[in-house]
This record gives C-alpha cells, sequence and structure tokens, in this order.
C-alpha cells in the first residue's frame, strides 16, 4: 500500500490553518475587493434586500458536503434526500439541488470561493478559518451541535502523556483538529506530540497497519477498530471537555444571497422538515444513519443522536462553542477576529 508521505511536526507547530491558507489563497486574490472588509465577514449584498432580475425563477444551488469515506449526505437532510423528500420539499420553492462531495472543509470553502459551490455545511473550524481570511458567506445555521471527537492510540500507548514524541494524524484544519490542538494544549503536551496532517480515509489504514501512533476519529469509527482485536486505547474523548466540541456551519456565498435572498431561508426550512421527518421514523433513521457511516446503531445513537440537531437556526449553547473556536483560532494566529452576530444571516 502506498500511503502519503507524513511530515512530523515536531516541536516546531504547523499551523491549523495551513491546509486552507495554501487552497484560498489565490482564489480569494481573485474576489473583488470591494465586496467586504479585510479580516472580517464580508456584508451580504442580502442584507440590503436587493435581488438580481429573476430571483424568483427555478434555479440550481450546488450544494457542498463532507464525505472523506464517500458514504453520501449524511445527517437528517441527508435522510429525506434518500428518500427523495429533499429534493420535492426543495422544488416547491423553484429549487434543484445538485450535490458537491469534499474529502475536507478547506477543499469546500476553496471551491465557494472559487464558485463552483454555493452553499454547503461543514465544521465550524474550517469555516471560522475561511471566513477570516476572506470568504464571502454568511452564516444562515448551526445546523448540529457537540460534534465529538477521540482521540485513539495503539495498544503500547494508553494515555495522552505517552503521546510525547511519538505521532498523532488528524485532518487538518478540521474540527477533529481543533480538538487535537486543544486537548494537547490543555494538557501541556502540544509541542512534544507530532501532528501530521492526513485525511481520515487515509489515516486509518496507516494507523491499523501501525505507522501511527495515534489517530483523531469520530466515535462512529470505533466499531470498525475494535472488530480488528488489536485492542487500541482510547486516550481522550471530547465528551469530557464540552468547550473543545464542534459545531457544523451552513453557510451560503454572498454572491448567491445576493441573486437569491430567501435561499437561506428556505434551506432552514426544509432542514427543520427534515429533522422533524427524522425524528418521527428514529428507529429507521438510526438504521440508514448506521449503515452509511458503517457502524453500529448504538454507536450512532451515541455519538450522533438527533438531539444534537436543533430546530433553531442558533441556540446559545450553539454560538458559545463556536466563539469558542473562534477564539482559541485566534490565540493559536491561526484566524483573525470577527463577530460572529454581524456574520450571522438574521431572517424577517
Amino acid at each position: 500500500m502506498n500511503l502519503p508521505r507524513m511530515t512530523a511536526r515536531g516541536r516546531l507547530r504547523r499551523p491549523l490553518a495551513t491546509l486552507a491558507a495554501a487552497a484560498t489563497a489565490l482564489l480569494i486574490a481573485a474576489c473583488s475587493s470591494g465586496s467586504g472588509s479585510a479580516g472580517g465577514p464580508a456584508t451580504s449584498a442580502a442584507a440590503s434586500g436587493s435581488a438580481a432580475s429573476g430571483a424568483n425563477a427555478p434555479y440550481t444551488v450546488t450544494f457542498g458536503y463532507i464525505s472523506s469515506g464517500g458514504t453520501g449526505l449524511t445527517g437528517p437532510w441527508g435522510y429525506a434526500y434518500s428518500k427523495g423528500l429533499l429534493q420535492q420539499w426543495l422544488k416547491s420553492y423553484g429549487i434543484t439541488l445538485k450535490l458537491a462531495q469534499f474529502a475536507n472543509g478547506p477543499l469546500l470553502t476553496a471551491a465557494m470561493v472559487g464558485g463552483s459551490v454555493d452553499m454547503g455545511v461543514l465544521g465550524d473550524t474550517p469555516t471560522l478559518i475561511a471566513v477570516s481570511q476572506g470568504l464571502q458567506a454568511r452564516l444562515v445555521s448551526q445546523p448540529e451541535l457537540g460534534l465529538v471527537a477521540w482521540i485513539v492510540a495503539q495498544p503500547s500507548v494508553k494515555t495522552l502523556d505517552q503521546l510525547a514524541g511519538k505521532t498523532l494524524a488528524r485532518q487538518q484544519g478540521s474540527y477533529l483538529d481543533r480538538y487535537a490542538q486543544g486537548i494537547l494544549s490543555d494538557k501541556g503536551l502540544l509541542s512534544q506530540v507530532k501532528l501530521v496532517a492526513m485525511l481520515s480515509a487515509q489515516a486509518t489504514p496507516a494507523f491499523e497497519a501501525g505507522s501511527l501512533d495515534a489517530m483523531l476519529i469520530q466515535p462512529t469509527a470505533w466499531p470498525q477498530l475494535q472488530s480488528t482485536g488489536k485492542k487500541y486505547n482510547i486516550l481522550a474523548k471530547s465528551e469530557a471537555t464540552p468547550s473543545l466540541q464542534g459545531t457544523t456551519a451552513a453557510i451560503v456565498a454572498d454572491r448567491e444571497l445576493a441573486a437569491h435572498p430567501n435561499l437561506g431561508s428556505v434551506w432552514n426550512t426544509v432542514r427543520v422538515k427534515s429533522v422533524q421527518y427524522a425524528t418521527a421514523n428514529a428507529s429507521a433513521y438510526y438504521a440508514w444513519a448506521a449503515a452509511q457511516a458503517k457502524t453500529t446503531v448504538a454507536m450512532e445513537q451515541e455519538s450522533a443522536p438527533l438531539s444534537t440537531y436543533p430546530i433553531q437556526n442558533f441556540t446559545d449553547a450553539g454560538i458559545k462553542q463556536l466563539q469558542g473556536t473562534l477564539d482559541f483560532l485566534v490565540a493559536q494566529k491561526e484566524a483573525k477576529p470577527f463577530s460572529i452576530q454581524s456574520w450571522e444571516l438574521q431572517e424577517g
């Protein structure tokens, strides 16, 4: 198996934003300099209430989502999509959905900057980094709260302290990365652990082959690792430190809102319908979600219960988590500060 070359970070910490910056720098430079102020979210043309000619005509929205394992659209809206309901609901507003899958958040935000993606749902960490670097998009909702991350290690590594001098793989620029850096920093280990940037789909086989000492996972991946019989250890769970957990962000490009000012409101309407439909059919939903994630129903219910998908566009708990992540990124010099409140797209 040809594994990607792994560059150990050692004591010189590489910025979490490196991947995002590399993917977006040239694209952002091509954006109009008058569309927003540097270092913060742009002021959407939709905020002025102006719309392009023909805004009410049927149109197609390219929707980006994250799936490193090729599982397809997940969550309640993914379930509704699998039933044909999401398409039906959007069609009643004249919207056709075109899905675009990405391996991680930085690639999605780069595509949005480049104009090939109109809206998307992704982790808050890559979103905050991209917005602080000039991404012209508005936050329309936080559709999932309390994203969970675990650090798992080889049988010989039993505690976080024992990671000193060893390799830990994570998806750079993701909420998994933010958790890894946050928990290691809290323990005084950040400069001692060699962080390696790898997609989860690449890190898993490398970890199973023994090429990595530890890796970040979503809990739904744990049953697969257990099935190997190698007795891996769980060193840390983000459930123990809720302030380090991530959220997802639903964002819409400013240019799309300028042409279709009601898109954010429409998306939130069908998002809520999706959550309500999944909740009303919870057993079937969890079975479907477990199959999508290639995990067990019990693990899906534990790590991503339907209660983590709020009906409200924004909640106090969600904004607190989002602000905490931004504060961390700013402190680590991975992002520039900006007002989350001014970034939110308020309806009505």
